[in-house]
């Protein structure tokens, strides 16, 4: 019950900040009649041209994958609009963002993984948003391709922050610091997982992620992610939503 009324206020406070069809999630827009998922039509082909920037480079850099992962795709460059959508999401807490960022994904392709698991975040962190962003996520995708959810992953070890680490940084942080809940380990044994994130950097994330569900049991596990950073250079305007 608690859970539902918590849920329940964080959509009342959507909506008062982003009211449904009225302005848009990117650039604080009024949204017109042919606006879709909260995003007008100019921030909609924004994200197009996004999601081919990041499908060309995934098509041209066939990089080396951590060892635990069988592959990994992002819907969008981690730039501009994506941005800005998922810092709506995780930083100023509005659920809303997450339609948009799952619509770009659930283009993405997904091999025949059989159960959808979202990368876990801290407790407090997850107090404090109201929402844990990566099972929103999964949430969607699991509702557009009709595929089951598991929140198989649990935080054992509260980790720093991984803004501004360093690779090896990051993979040290983050050792040790999940696992998979003694009431998931039946359903994800010798299953093939599609793990579920808002943004892939330098995979040290995932790659906890997977070795946690690889020693209980899972068959392989796969990555998709609503964007992928550290791609080069990036355009270093910001948002203005992001301005402070």
């Amino acid at each position: 019950l608690i859970s539902k009324l918590c849920k329940r206020a964080g959509e009342w406070v959507d909506d008062l900040l982003f009211p449904r069809d009225v302005l848009c999630l990117c650039c604080e827009g009024a949204l017109g009649e042919d606006a879709q998922d909260g995003v007008c039509p100019a921030c909609a082909r924004a994200l197009d041209a996004l999601a081919a920037a990041q499908e060309a480079w995934e098509e041209e850099t066939h990089g080396a994958l951590p060892e635990a992962l069988a592959y990994v795709h992002s819907a969008f460059a981690y730039d501009a609009q994506a941005r800005t959508l998922i810092h709506q999401l995780k930083y100023h807490y509005v659920r809303a963002a997450a339609v948009p960022l799952a619509k770009g994904m659930a283009t993405l392709p997904a091999g025949e993984e059989e159960i959808l698991v979202p990368v876990p975040t801290d407790e407090r962190r997850r107090k404090k948003r109201g929402f844990n962003q990566a099972t929103l996520l999964a949430g969607h995708l699991a509702a557009q391709w009709g595929m089951p959810m598991c929140e198989a992953l649990v935080r054992v070890r509260r980790c720093a922050p991984q803004t501004g680490l360093n690779e090896k940084q990051r993979r040290e942080n983050l050792v040790g610091c999940m696992a998979v809940s003694d009431r998931s380990i039946e359903r994800i044994c010798g299953k093939r997982i599609l793990l579920i994130d808002d943004v892939y950097t330098t995979g040290s994330t995932a790659s906890e992620a997977a070795r946690a569900l690889l020693a209980a049991g899972a068959e392989s596990v796969g990555v998709l992610t609503a964007a992928r950073a550290g791609m080069g250079k990036r355009n270093e305007e910001v948002p203005f939503l992001m301005r402070n």
